[in-house]
């Protein structure tokens, strides 16, 4: 006698059952769609300022501070396994241009191809594809509810669902099913909608949830721990860190070193009032008080991105100031206060009352 739960695993899944289930993911397909639609559109049409009576689209200005890649930068220091490429890729204007407009294009077509559902299991495959990497860029951003986290890896299961279903429909694939074309060409299933090839719709569901399951707890893990130990940002995204390096002192007593702003939200930046050289003994010999480092010469803080929207190193009212990401490498001169004989490290102190210090390279 056949089992019944073996006959319902074998049997086929009619287009009855994808087209209900197009429907029951309506609602996910379009919210899916119109979030990166959104994003594209804030580019393209809805944010513009005047340069010489033309108007420019400021996300997508370049020389402008506004220019969406510095939202990438600020992303840089917690981005998990690209941040070598996208670090080679800021050395090359052509290089960020081309790779923010394929971006943008990118995410309009992807939600374009949702919300009307045209071509939806091919944009729905992209859209896995854009969630996965914003997890990995900017994934461990968010002050409040791991914003960009949860945005990132609900994405990837919500579009691995409408890849599943396809339009049904309430889509413009349909017409293309009702043409015959579809059904001469089985391939096209795969990038519009309609029946999957029978056996693979329950292994490729099974695929994707799995994959969903490893992006959200696996990134989850690496981000903020609480899966297998307790609950820590792999990088600090409520205050900033300055990590110091190539502290060097010269024979007249001026200071060079290396500054990377590599944690603390992009929002704020991080605010040094004092720097002091510091000997074996924990003792002071010789000081920059928020005054002389306010009066820093610009050749004195070389950023190393120069861009107008890239994060930087700049002098306030009373010391300087450096944004998350903002690389530098900054001269102090001699200090008026002592002599650097001695001295055995550098340490900076912050408005906030956090320290960072480094010892002094080797001459």
């Amino acid at each position: 006698m056949t089992d019944a739960h073996s006959l319902e695993r074998d049997a086929p899944i009619t287009p009855a059952c994808f087209s209900l289930l197009a429907i029951v993911l309506l609602g996910t397909r379009f919210v899916q769609g119109f979030i990166f639609w959104s994003g594209a559109s804030r580019r393209l049409f809805y944010d513009f300022h005047e340069i010489a009576g033309v108007d420019h689209a400021v996300k997508l200005d370049f020389e402008a501070a506004g220019f969406v890649a510095n939202k990438l930068v600020h992303a840089l220091p917690g981005a998990l396994w690209v941040q070598a490429p996208l670090e080679w890729t800021l050395q090359y204007p052509d290089l960020i241009l081309a790779s923010v407009w394929s971006w943008t294009f990118a995410e309009l077509a992807v939600g374009l191809g949702l919300i009307f559902g045209l071509a939806t299991r091919l944009w729905a495959f992209v859209s896995i594809g854009l969630n996965v990497a914003l997890m990995l860029i900017f994934g461990w951003m968010g002050s409040t509810c791991l914003d960009e986290w949860t945005m990132a890896v609900s994405g990837v299961a919500m579009s691995s669902a409408v890849f599943l279903a396809g339009g049904g429909t309430i889509a413009l694939d349909r017409f293309i099913d009702r043409s015959g074309w579809a059904a001469r060409n089985p391939w096209s299933a795969w990038v519009f909608s309609g029946p999957l090839p029978p056996g693979k719709t329950r292994s490729l569901g099974l695929l994707l949830a799995a994959i969903a399951v490893v992006c959200t707890v696996g990134s989850y893990h690496l981000l903020f721990g609480a899966v297998v130990s307790p609950l820590h940002a792999r990088v600090n995204f409520h205050r900033h860190h300055i990590a110091l390096s190539e502290t060097r002192l010269s024979s007249d007593g001026a200071v060079t070193f290396d500054a990377y702003v590599d944690a603390g939200p992009d929002t704020g930046a991080a605010y040094v009032i004092a720097a002091r050289l510091i000997d074996t003994a924990g003792d002071t010999v010789a000081a920059w008080d928020g005054v002389a480092l306010a009066q820093l010469p610009d050749s004195a803080i070389r950023n190393t991105y120069p861009y107008a929207w890239a994060s930087h190193f700049k002098t306030e009212t009373i010391g300087f100031s450096g944004q998350t990401d903002a690389r530098a490498r900054i001269t102090l001169p001699p200090a008026e206060t002592a002599p650097a004989g001695g001295a055995a490290s550098l340490e900076l102190e912050a408005i906030n009352g956090a320290m960072w210090r480094t010892e002094l390279s080797p001459k």
